[in-house]
């Protein structure tokens, strides 16, 4: 017998779907990575739920404020909703890699209550970024890691070159989705 919910995609932000400006405060200045959108769309049409988990530390580091990040974050939200992409749930943690806490990536806290809110199945989902944290999200929860190409994704992959034999790499968003099953 199968676990009840649904399948769910939690995606990195900065380097997967936008691209990444290190710590990115001007929302005017937010491009969207080619393959993205269509890839965002795959992804829901199949079945998946779609979330967004991401390391934000440069607010806990005082690099960007809180009102430069709800701009940036605002922004990003008004691109996926005019391309009808919807978003259920953003996670953002503003912590310092040395505060070690559990809402940080690879820390499983915004991935265990997305998918106790939203009854996702685990083990029929994805986390995929272009950073090992998030790889790592994925497969601390049960569900399956992928590292996208796009961002810092190829520095990731020569930095861990055993990944490229055994994982799933992916050149963005758009060839990940074509690799999904259909859900529906």
């Amino acid at each position: 017998m199968s676990q009840p919910g649904k399948p769910a995609i939690f995606l990195d932000r900065d380097g997967t779907i936008i691209e990444d400006l290190n710590y990115p405060r001007d929302p005017e200045k937010v491009v969207l990575i080619p393959g993205a959108i269509e890839g965002l769309k795959e992804m829901a049409q199949k079945g998946y739920l779609l979330f967004v988990i991401s390391n934000q530390s440069g607010v806990g580091r005082g690099l960007i404020t809180d009102k430069e990040f709800v701009a940036v974050h605002e922004r990003v939200s008004e691109i996926l909703k005019s391309q009808g992409i919807e978003i259920k749930e953003f996670g953002y943690c503003f912590h310092k890699p040395e505060d070690l806490c559990q809402c940080r990536k690879p820390g499983n806290f915004f991935i265990k209550q997305f998918s106790q809110i939203h009854l996702v199945q685990l083990s029929q989902s994805y986390s995929i970024g272009d950073k090992w944290c998030d790889v790592e999200l994925g497969v601390k929860v049960g569900a399956q890691g992928a590292l996208v190409l796009t961002g810092k994704g190829t520095t990731s992959l020569q930095e861990n070159r055993i990944f490229e034999k055994s994982g799933l790499v992916f050149k963005d968003l758009w060839s990940f989705a074509r690799f999904l099953p259909n859900k529906n």
